[in-house]
């Protein structure tokens, strides 16, 4: 059985009214090493110390102003998200010059002495990459190097797009004259500016893309990034019946099972099994088994209604007693997920591993009986850890998960109850894309009480092994209603670097009436007087979650630290309106993010 201590539980009613900004600790400006601010600005200033101070972006490189959609006309790239972005010294700065190795340090580019309000400050070797989407004519702009180097540096720009090499600057260096950029990208899919260090080195190689402009851009509307187009098998696939699977070894096969009661495939062996290449589907669950030592990749899972009055669609994973669990590459849609409780395993090898898997729409609605659905829901959970006490090694990460409303019903995207890794190797759970989790009329139901990670779950219930040792970071969640993310017991739980945002709104436009807080950190159970809550700690995540106000206008509900002090720190409130436009450029990061990563999600 899947658990749920927290039915009919929700933050709303004691966090309504909370109207908290996020902690932060702004770092203390540095003096130089004289104790003095440089005047000079000869280049001169600019010192190498021998160090990498290379830089690559970690989100769209639009934390602390306001995020824009891609709109009508010409659009300044200076305003748009960044798909990915690495600079040689320090980062890339926004409307600025690169400066030196930290953020924010650089002055107003300038170009032969004339002023820039718009534009990037790069230093070479540096590429950045935007999402055209088709729908530009031309990207124009002025380069150069930027004068706060006098006359040092030599470099190059390039402009490319998808991946062919559309100009080229020939050497450039701080006494050449600004050029002109003007090429077609029409029909381009992305738009890659490059600097290099022409060859030579990169000292003073501080160049800048001044007014660089997508031109002509035609956008059409569209309220949501897209759900993951499933790869459904070809209308000849053939379905055999059940599989039962007695002995270790590869299985590739198209399985289904129409009745609830039975699995479309049963695991009856601890011996490995390795399920690849393969269609499943059924009105029960997909694949099921007691102390496994299970590899499912590759492969697609479909629920289906199961047509029994008040029953959910089947899991895809039920494991049980497990003994090992990969689940690598596979795509789900309309399951309940993936489902582990107590864990067996002795041999150091053996773990969960949750990674690069696509899935679309985690379905606990209950079946009416005649191919609908009740307004009720069964509380499932994209992955759920229930007692998976002192286990090493354990990962779901890299996972793209979207729940749309109205199809699809969960509780958290990731629950971990009473569960822990160990203080040498803690639970990873990184890199995820969680978008979506709803009541089933979220414009009208308020007491939904999903999300998208939660974390300790399980205390009550479990004192003696209350959840402990999880690193969460490098994720991103949106619009996941009553949290984005959760502390509720136990200890040495860290999150960290994870962006968490939520317009408020449905896709249509409506309230989602179970909004709540993006990141909320509380000991539910008292687990202090027990000596099991400590080392709790959230830090340098980017936040925006938004509440809508009856008379439409909006606030940043984004923390409620109701048992953190300084163990929070330094998380960075959004700059300005996070809306169904800032969602759409999550994902658009996301995809980014993933492919800049050489890894592929979903079966290959």
């Amino acid at each position: 059985m899947s658990y749920s201590p927290r039915t009919a539980f929700s933050l709303t009613a004691l966090a309504l009214t909370l109207t908290l900004a996020a902690c932060s600790q702004p770092a203390a400006p540095q003096a130089n090493a004289g104790g003095q601010a440089s005047s000079q600005q000869d280049g001169r200033q600019f010192g190498y110390d021998g160090k990498d101070r290379s830089w690559t972006s970690t989100d769209n490189g639009l934390t602390t102003l306001t995020a824009q959609a891609l709109g009508n006309g010409d659009n300044l790239v200076s305003d748009l998200p960044w798909l990915s972005a690495t600079s040689g010294w320090g980062p890339i700065e926004r409307n600025m010059s690169n400066g030196e190795a930290g953020s924010g340090d650089g002055r107003t580019l300038t170009l032969n002495g004339r002023a820039y309000a718009t534009g990037l400050g790069v230093h070479a070797n540096s590429s950045v990459t935007f999402a055209l989407n088709g729908q530009c004519e031309r990207f124009t702009g002025d380069i150069g190097m930027d004068d706060e180097i006098d006359d040092r540096g030599s470099v190059v720009f390039q402009v490319y797009a998808d991946g062919v090499k559309l100009y080229d600057s020939g050497r450039m260096t701080g006494t050449t004259a600004a050029k002109w950029v003007d090429v077609n990208i029409t029909g381009r899919k992305e738009l890659k500016l490059v600097v290099t260090d022409a060859g030579d080195n990169y000292y003073s190689d501080h160049a800048d893309w001044t007014q660089p402009t997508l031109r002509g851009c035609k956008v059409q509307s569209q309220p949501t990034p897209p759900a993951p187009t499933p790869p459904a098998p070809s209308g000849n696939v053939q379905y055999v019946g059940p599989l039962v699977i007695t002995k270790g070894g590869t299985y590739r096969g198209n399985w289904q099972s129409l009745n609830p009661d039975v699995p479309a495939v049963f695991v009856h062996t601890s011996e490995p099994v390795v399920i690849e290449g393969s269609n499943i589907r059924g009105t029960g669950h997909l694949i099921r088994g007691w102390g496994m030592n299970l590899t499912v990749r590759n492969s697609n899972g479909y629920g289906m209604n199961p047509n029994i009055y008040g029953r959910a669609a089947g899991r895809f994973i039920v494991a049980e007693e497990l003994n090992s669990l990969r689940v690598e590459n596979n795509y789900l849609e309309g399951t309940t997920g993936i489902y582990t409780n107590e864990f067996y395993g002795k041999d150091a090898s053996q773990t969960i591993k949750v990674l690069r898997n696509r899935v679309k729409n985690i379905d606990g609605r209950q079946s009416n009986g005649n191919g609908g659905y009740l307004d009720a829901r069964a509380y499932v959970q994209f992955v759920q850890l229930a007692k998976i006490w002192d286990v090493p090694g354990i990962e779901i990460a890299w996972n793209e998960v979207i729940n749309e409303p109205g199809v699809s019903s969960l509780e958290e995207n990731i629950n971990l109850y009473s569960a822990s890794g160990t203080a040498a190797s803690r639970i990873q759970i990184h890199d995820n894309f969680l978008q979506g989790a709803y009541a089933i009329n979220p414009a009208t139901d308020g007491s939904y009480s999903g999300g998208g990670i939660m974390l300790g779950d399980g205390v009550a219930d479990n004192w003696d092994h209350p959840g402990s040792y999880v690193d969460v970071y490098n994720n991103q969640i949106v619009s996941t209603s009553n949290q984005g993310i959760g502390i509720s017991g136990g200890h040495n739980h860290n999150v960290y670097g994870n962006r968490v945002l939520s317009s408020g709104r449905l896709p249509d436009g409506q309230v989602n009436k179970a909004q709540n807080v993006g990141i909320y950190v509380w000991d539910t159970v008292n687990g202090k007087s027990r000596n099991l809550w400590y080392n709790n700690t959230v830090h340098d995540n980017v936040i925006g979650w938004t509440r809508v106000n009856a008379n439409n206008s909006t606030w940043q509900n984004n923390t409620w630290f109701a048992d953190c002090t300084n163990l929070c720190y330094n998380n960075k409130t959004w700059s300005g309106a996070v809306t169904n436009a800032t969602e759409q450029q999550e994902f658009q990061l996301w995809q980014g993010k993933f492919r800049a990563a050489g890894l592929s999600v979903g079966p290959n």
